[in-house]
């Protein structure tokens, strides 16, 4: 059996081990002055400083000199709550090089003393990392952007009608994602899509797409391939956004009655459900070669009629909200 003194000389060893040993800094303040008691080799390392060249600093000298007023706040907060967690602080080495680390603090007790211990994390290499990623993905979106530009401008040479469609689409697609409150990036690739959703009538005849009567039985196919052609010619770029795969489905309704895949529901991604509500909306709204528009009232009547069947029923909704409550209205072509 062992005594208390063994099981306290026990753990005090055990924490020593696991303090030399750590793989993250390691701070010993006292409280609540914020002076430096005690400092692990891992911490000494990184910050290129001596044990005895640490001890009694306070926590914001290590810091960056232009940030003690914001190491002033944390300090203050830790204090305050016992615990906090800062993923992005500036710190300084000794010779001046910046870090920046991940902070966790926490207050405890030790023979009726407060102490703060922080544990310390560079995380440099990750913010490198997070810049160099950002950089990639502004270039894609520099890209994807004259890509897009590129391929409207195509399709207006040779098809005014459905290049103006599709510029409505893109309009009202995006409102309809920020009234459904979508992460910023998705709604960047639901404009992209919309803005180039039916690129894939440059394969249908200029005769069929302009004809001004109704389209025979026999003639249809041909205007429902533009969702293959349009997948076709988008697969084969990189895009940071399921572009190919929203023209692909735009088409696909909730029950499965859609093209070309007959898809249901969850099956249908919400940049394609969207794409859905909109197209149909100005598709029925506005003139089309071959009839005037109906309106938008009886666009609307018609995607209400579809709600919850052939269309998402949010997507739906958050449409509604747009032009019967705020008062939007498609631009003058």
């Amino acid at each position: 059996m062992y005594t208390v003194n063994q099981l306290l000389q026990n753990s005090e060893v055990r924490y020593r081990r696991l303090f030399e040993t750590a793989c993250d800094g390691i701070l010993i303040l006292s409280a609540p002055s914020g002076a430096i008691t005690d400092a692990n080799p891992y911490i000494l390392y990184m910050l290129g400083y001596t044990l005895p060249e640490l001890l009694d600093k306070e926590l914001w000298q290590i810091g960056s000199p232009t940030d003690q007023r914001v190491a002033h706040n944390h300090f203050s907060e830790l204090l305050a709550k016992g615990y906090v967690r800062y993923e992005n602080i500036p710190l300084q080495t000794k010779s001046g090089q910046p870090l920046h680390v991940e902070v966790v603090g926490n207050v405890y007790r030790v023979d009726d003393q407060q102490v703060i211990q922080c544990n310390i994390r560079d995380i440099t290499d990750r913010k490198r990392a997070d810049i160099v990623a950002t950089a990639y993905h502004d270039n894609m979106v520099l890209a994807a952007t004259q890509i897009i530009t590129v391929l409207s401008k195509a399709l207006f040479y040779r098809d005014p009608y459905t290049s103006l469609h599709q510029k409505r689409v893109s309009d009202l697609s995006v409102a309809i994602g920020n009234k459904l409150c979508l992460a910023k990036d998705c709604i960047e690739g639901l404009r992209f899509a919309a803005l180039i959703h039916d690129i894939g009538k440059i394969g249908v005849p200029i005769d069929i797409l302009t004809k001004p009567t109704k389209l025979e039985p026999y003639e249809h196919e041909l205007p429902r391939n533009h969702v293959k052609v349009g997948y076709d010619i988008i697969r084969q770029a990189e895009f940071p956004w399921p572009l190919a795969k929203a023209l692909h489905q735009h088409h696909e309704r909730l029950d499965g009655s859609g093209y070309p895949l007959g898809l249901k529901a969850e099956q249908i991604i919400i940049e394609a459900r969207i794409l859905g509500v909109a197209d149909s909306v100005d598709a029925i709204a506005n003139d089309r070669p071959y009839r005037r528009g109906l309106g938008i009232l009886d666009a609307l009547k018609i995607i209400k009629q579809g709600r919850g069947i052939t269309f998402d029923e949010s997507v739906v909704n958050a449409c509604l909200v747009l032009f019967e409550d705020d008062g939007y209205h498609f631009a003058e072509s």
